[in-house]
């Protein structure tokens, strides 16, 4: 593997070396940076019509800045889909318009570019399922950009060609306009990794170059590595489409105590949506063994995977966000862990104005900018602040949950204060007439004080109405002596109440006792209180 990518490095390295088919002007005045280039100056390349790139003024601000490679090594390929051709591909060209106008391309139906990020080419198998997604459930034309001439290592030249990329698609969405009058407002790109940041580039390009504004842009967990705290001319942010969506799912640092983050923490969006917190995905903390023979006994493939599982999270959270069967509701909040502590857990309305913002992660979450926007801002939508959302999802697929909120309340009856605080952590499982949902650690280890609260927002698939809720305490003993007990250790417990969000059913339950211990290792059932 590793001797693969160095063979890359070296051809790249000897193509950059050798190329003899890039221009340079005589006289070129970066506008944006304000710098006028005389000369052969190396500070800038020109491709005929896809226009001059520099690598000054701003873009210096990256640890490393290169050219785009020439477009006939990086030929960008662009495969329209519709419900006429679902499975097979149209390519078009702007530069040959027969490719258009002998296409299906239904102008008047929504319009979505779906494009793969670094190391990865259109053949992937998560586009089409994106593609057949969406024309399963909508009339639509669905483009995938295959970019992988372009997307090899090193790194730093796929950042570099994806501003080509970018140009050569803002043209062909503009021949699409002036052929067949598509709309780009209703133009959708949809992005994961270094491709949320080549989405960016389209919708500035049709702006500065064609004077229109792309429709939307949802940025799958956009790649951090040469974008982190840039300009926004240098990566995806607010003002490239009319609307700009972001799911994080890799975002914690790049390098941290050795591990990897290959996406961005930073909000650039409209919308920011951070599933469990936007670091560490549930279930990615597989053995590397697990991935490898999920992919059939392929060392490099399993690798791969077991290296992006969080980052590839964003991708199949946004496929399943297509299917109308859940929601994925996500809540604004200031942080993650407030979130979990249910500070966040009502949604703003006439009715509830201390609610906060929510909004469905993935596909439907344009209707939730549209009806919200008026309220965080007048005016220009692109002026308008960032706004983090939190969610949870399970470990697998299908990945969305109900969110439900749970406050225990401990007993301070004389018999809990005699017996005093506890360190350990409760475990619950919710009851319906027809269903049972999974036994659910909520809360971590901790000390329970007598009459202490305690509050939790967790994630279920669990979709019944809730009758009871069994309740299991474990204990824990340390080497701290204060934890150590010769007698049973219990908690006494005084009520639970249980939330599910959104529905309006809000449940307080007693133990089958009043203020009854719970020894650990045992449950009991919490019932509805008879007082309630």
């Amino acid at each position: 593997m590793f001797n693969h990518t160095g063979s890359l490095l070296l051809q790249t390295m000897l193509y950059l070396a050798q190329t003899d088919n890039i221009t340079f002007p005589a006289n070129y005045t970066d506008s944006v940076n304000n710098v006028t280039l005389e000369g052969d100056n190396v500070g800038v390349k020109c491709y005929g019509e896809y226009g001059c790139f520099s690598v000054t003024g701003l873009w210096e601000d990256r640890p490393a800045n290169a050219f785009p490679e020439h477009p006939e090594k990086v030929n960008p390929q662009y495969c329209l889909h519709t419900r006429t051709n679902k499975d097979e591909c149209q390519w078009l060209y702007h530069k040959d318009p027969n490719s258009i106008y002998e296409s299906n391309l239904i102008p008047s139906m929504p319009t979505y570019f779906v494009t793969h990020g670094f190391l990865e080419g259109g053949q992937r198998s998560w586009l089409k399922e994106i593609s057949n997604q969406i024309l399963s459930r909508n009339e639509a034309n669905v483009i995938l950009i295959d970019w992988e001439g372009g997307s090899s290592p090193p790194y730093t030249q796929a950042v570099a060609n994806i501003r080509l990329v970018g140009r050569i698609t803002a043209h062909l969405i503009n021949t699409l306009r002036k052929e067949l009058g598509l709309n780009v407002a209703n133009v959708h790109l949809i992005g994961h990794s270094l491709g949320s940041h080549l989405s960016g580039y389209v919708g500035s390009i049709l702006q500065t170059n064609f004077g229109i504004t792309l429709g939307r842009i949802t940025g799958l967990d956009p790649a951090e590595p040469h974008f982190s705290q840039t300009d926004p001319m240098i990566r995806l942010d607010p003002s490239d489409a009319l609307y700009v969506d972001i799911i994080h799912t890799d975002s914690q640092p790049f390098i941290k105590g050795g591990e990897l983050g290959l996406g961005m923490s930073q909000p650039i969006g409209h919308l920011d949506f951070y599933p469990n917190g936007g670091e560490n995905q549930p279930g990615c903390d597989q053995g590397m063994m697990n991935y490898i023979n999920s992919e059939n006994g392929s060392f490099y493939q399993g690798m791969r995977r077991f290296l992006a599982c969080n980052h590839v999270r964003a991708h199949e959270f946004f496929t399943e966000s297509i299917k109308p069967s859940c929601n994925f509701i996500a809540i604004e909040c200031d942080s993650y862990e407030d979130f979990l502590k249910g500070e966040c857990f009502s949604c703003y309305s006439e009715s509830n104005p201390e609610g906060r913002i929510c909004a469905e992660m993935g596909m439907r979450s344009t209707g939730h900018w549209k009806r919200h926007a008026p309220m965080i801002a007048a005016g220009d939508a692109n002026t308008m602040p960032h706004l983090r959302l939190f969610t949870i999802t399970s470990e697998t697929a299908p990945f969305c949950v109900n969110l439900y909120r749970v406050t225990i309340t401990l007993a301070d009856s004389q018999a809990s204060r005699d017996h005093g605080g506890e360190i350990g952590n409760f475990v619950l499982q919710l009851e319906g007439s027809k269903s049972k949902s999974k036994m659910i650690n909520v809360f971590k280890e901790q000390y329970f004080k007598p009459g202490s609260v305690h509050r939790r927002v967790f994630g279920s698939t669990f979709a019944d109405s809730i009758k009871s809720v069994l309740l299991l305490w474990n204990h824990s003993t340390t080497m701290n002596i204060l934890t150590w007990r010769f007698e049973a250790p219990v908690v006494y417990i005084e009520s639970l109440v249980i939330e599910k969000f959104n529905s309006g059913q809000k449940l307080k339950l007693c133990p089958p006792r009043t203020a009854a211990p719970l020894e650990a290792g045992l449950s009991f059932r919490m019932i509805p209180c008879t007082n309630e």
